[in-house]
């Protein structure tokens, strides 16, 4: 289960960033997780809630935002999203196959809130 690993390390980015501005609590951690990072939601919630215990942020919570599989078609130059759970993206405006991603691969933390 890697989603240990990525749960103790946004834990790892929210307590360092609480540490260097003197926060005593991290109360909520953002993450944005593309379709195509490879991290499954689910299990991630769970390895936080785990990962959290004694720390710091034993009390935050955990918010993703989603972010979907966008990719170009240069025949077109028509950005779409992309539905099929695979990352098989055909442009919806011509028909070609694309492998040109935009958005989709992301697993960054997007922001800390700290007391």
């Amino acid at each position: 289960m890697h989603e240990l690993s990525v749960a103790r390390s946004v834990l790892d980015i929210a307590l360092e960033t609480a540490r260097r501005g003197g926060a005593r609590r991290v109360t909520r951690i953002g993450l944005r997780l593309g379709t195509l990072s490879g991290v499954d939601q689910d299990a991630l919630d769970l390895a936080f809630e785990v990962a959290r215990q004694g720390t710091p942020a034993d009390a935050a919570d955990l918010r993703v935002e989603a972010v979907p599989l966008r990719c170009h078609c240069a025949s077109c130059d028509l950005d779409f999203d992309v539905d099929d759970r695979h990352g098989v993206a055909i442009c919806p405006g011509c028909g070609q196959p694309s492998g040109d991603i935009r958005a989709g691969l992301e697993l960054e933390v997007s922001y800390i809130e700290v007391m």
